[in-house]
């Protein structure tokens, strides 16, 4: 909760040429470097489900791509973009600070009189919020997309019916949704990444693996919990449906 209060109180520090840097570093590793490796990932799952519904549950067209938009856009592209992000950027932040603390590089900030939130936690904190709402919707498009595209080779039913099914049933609503919970997913991963990298139990080596693992582990059952309770808040659906509220 500190680390997050830091943040939006300090966002004006961006302006400054290094903490842009580290900003720019962030959104290449946790965006760019990591979208070429979603494309097999996106494309499978929307096939699978496309595929799934029509040929096991003997379903339409119709079917078929609303359970597609609902299972994707609501939950898949964004938990996937996620655990994605935890495994590889979530990693990476909570050993580079970790290794930062024991090696004594962030008392050297301090004394040079640096805030090592802000040049730190600061561009690492917004910088994987915004790349993990993108490289979801990057997720989500390949997804859609892909399914569709490879689903026609697969089963009977062409691409001008899937696609006049997808325009006619897609929903801002759904987009909206992920986005915020992309932005919810990222910021709290890079805050609970940045506190262990920076609160590293000791100052062995043996700090740093413990570092990633704890914030691996409670990046993950974070992002589970917003997940339930953010569909919960705005559909009325606990579980993927198990609970349903009155709305």
């Amino acid at each position: 909760m500190q680390i997050t209060a830091h943040v939006l109180s300090r966002l004006s520090v961006l302006r400054r040429p290094p903490v842009f840097e580290e900003f720019l570093r962030q959104v290449f590793f946790t965006g760019s470097s990591a979208a070429g490796g979603m494309v097999m990932r996106g494309a499978f799952i929307g096939t699978l489900i496309i595929a799934y519904v029509i040929e096991v549950l003997e379903a339409d067209a119709a079917l078929a791509v609303k359970i597609l938009l609902l299972v994707v856009l609501r939950e898949m592209g964004p938990l996937l973009a996620a655990v994605l992000v935890i495994q590889r950027s979530g990693t990476a932040i909570a050993t580079n600070l970790a290794l930062m603390q024991i090696s004594g590089e962030i008392t050297s900030l301090r004394q040079m009189r640096i805030d090592p939130y802000d040049l730190l936690v600061v561009p690492r904190v917004i910088g994987m919020a915004l790349s993990l709402a993108v490289l979801t919707f990057y997720v989500q498009v390949i997804a859609v997309g892909g399914g569709m595209l490879l689903s026609v080779l697969v089963i009977d039913a062409s691409y001008e019916e899937l696609a006049s099914n997808f325009f006619l049933l897609a929903n801002s609503r759904d987009i909206l949704y992920s986005v915020i919970k992309s932005l919810l997913f990222g910021t709290a991963i890079a805050v609970i990444s940045c506190y262990h990298g920076l609160t590293a139990p000791g100052t062995s080596i043996n700090a740093v693996p413990k570092a990633a693992i704890s914030a691996v582990m409670e990046s993950t059952l974070l992002v589970m919990l917003l997940n339930a309770v953010f569909a919960y808040l705005a559909f009325g659906l606990l579980f993927f449906g198990l609970i349903k509220a009155e709305i």
